[in-house]
């Protein structure tokens, strides 16, 4: 009976080695001819005592059992016992996701899941620019993404836009969605009358690129501008992807259960965006983290509100409406067009004293959070403070500097009197009976004593080599 339940847990413990196909992995990672010519890695940098790392250990586990199979090595290096590793990969926290590929190491910074990771695992070993075909192609591509890039040109024609497209599609594959298409009915369908033309569709709308100038630095700067739906709803990762925008961030801020008012603040953000005409001044979004939104702007906020985000100079701009009732899509409009045309002033920036004001806020909200979730330690840390600065008091106040000074005077004196008469003691009792900072020493306080002598002038006495002085 042992032995079966022996074999039954080898047996076991195999099929999940088999299943989650994660491989453990130590310094040889250190080695480039491991992922510059061994394949594809995607590994998890971690270390055991991170509760992060804890957390994630199922969805890793996870994308290990859906890449079984194929040529993506999934794997993961305990950074608490090879540190090594982490300093040599440039590891600055845990966990961390990189990807190994074609000698090229790819960061991942997305959701902790694994659909977005494998997602990601998908982009890097995919083609960068992919075809649509034919119509049916197109449909289920409109179906897949919400934004995508099309290059339309003729079959075995070459181009310069062509070749800088597939260039720029490289580098930005990690942030958008690229195809190109050869079939006169595709081009038709997304609204493309001469080739070879760049569109981006989002929405079920095109735009696209007019600009004369082709080269890949351009393109990659419009397609880099142009990669955002015109009004998605965006969560605390999505926020972060406009920080490289140049254009500020209309934010629509409403709860995670929309009530009314809420609603038709989102159909106000999204019907200007749709319309396109603040399109080349603003991105345009909706939001429920009111949170973030409020560490953004340094403020308190509730939801609803409207407010708009610049990241380059982390300067804000919030409509200063109470009653979110009465507000219209006109009133959303005025104040757009007063922000696009400097009439209204930005608060917030970047200099000294705002990112010192940044620093206590952030220190209140830390101190905030954990006081809602553990109220016991915010009032026992406080006590414990209050009584050490009480202590600190006490012992200050005790101290007087009028008596340390004379006792300090005191000393110095008789350390110059010893000094200046070095062939004779001064006894000490009194000075080391001295308490009381209102005695006033003298040199009567001093007598001097001839008969004192120490034991190696006594024996030099007896000798004869002493004379008394």
């Amino acid at each position: 009976m042992e032995k079966f339940f022996l074999v039954l847990l080898v047996t076991l413990g195999v099929f999940v080695i088999a299943e989650t196909r994660v491989i453990e992995l130590d310094e040889k990672l250190n080695d480039e001819k491991l992922y510059k010519h061994g394949g594809t890695w995607l590994v998890m940098f971690y270390a055991p005592w991170c509760a992060y790392c804890q957390k994630m250990t199922p969805a890793w586990e996870e994308v290990g059992k859906n890449m079984k199979g194929s040529k993506v090595h999934v794997a993961k290096v305990d950074l608490n016992k090879y540190p090594d590793v982490g300093v040599h990969h440039n590891v600055e926290g845990m966990p961390t996701i990189k990807m190994f590929h074609d000698g090229e190491v790819y960061d991942y910074d997305g959701k902790r899941d694994h659909i977005s990771i494998l997602d990601f695992s998908r982009r890097v070993t995919s083609p960068p620019v992919r075809s649509i075909s034919d119509l049916p192609v197109l449909k289920e591509v409109e179906k897949s993404h919400t934004v995508f890039f099309v290059l339309s040109y003729k079959a075995g024609r070459s181009s310069q836009l062509k070749a800088r497209y597939t260039k720029a599609a490289g580098k930005l594959r990690l942030q958008g969605n690229f195809y190109e298409a050869t079939a006169k009915a595709v081009q038709e369908k997304i609204g493309v009358n001469s080739t070879p033309s760049l569109v981006v569709l989002r929405d079920g709308q095109s735009t696209q690129y007019t600009s004369q100038n082709i080269s890949q630095d351009a393109i990659m700067e419009w397609m880099a501008a142009e990669r955002f739906a015109l009004c998605p709803h965006i969560d605390d990762h999505g926020i972060y992807d406009y920080i490289d925008t140049k254009k500020p961030v209309v934010l629509g801020v409403i709860g995670r259960i929309r009530s009314t008012v809420e609603q038709k603040l989102a159909d106000h953000v999204r019907f200007i965006a749709y319309d396109k005409n603040f399109e080349s001044d603003f991105y345009f979004s909706t939001t429920d983290q009111v949170t973030l939104v409020r560490r953004m702007l340094l403020r308190a906020i509730s939801n609803p509100a409207l407010a708009v985000w610049d990241f380059q100079h982390k300067t804000y701009w919030l409509l200063p409406e109470d009653d979110f009732t009465v507000v219209t899509q006109k009133d959303v409009e005025h104040f757009l067009e007063g922000i696009k045309n400097g009439d209204i002033a930005p608060s917030g920036g970047d200099h000294f004293f705002r990112r010192f004001y940044r620093m206590f806020w952030l220190m209140g909200e830390m101190i905030g959070d954990v006081y809602s979730t553990s109220p016991w330690v915010v009032i026992g840390s406080a006590v414990v403070l209050t009584l050490s600065l009480v202590v600190c008091g006490v012992v200050l106040m005790s101290s007087d500097p009028e008596k340390d000074s004379v006792r300090r005077s005191a000393v110095a004196e008789r350390d110059q009197l010893r000094r200046e008469t070095p062939g004779n003691f001064y006894t000490d009792e009194r000075m080391s009976g001295v308490t009381d900072p209102d005695d006033q020493l003298d040199e009567n306080d001093f007598e001097p004593i001839d008969e004192v002598e120490d034991d190696d002038a006594k024996e030099a006495k007896k000798r004869g080599k002493f004379k008394q002085s």
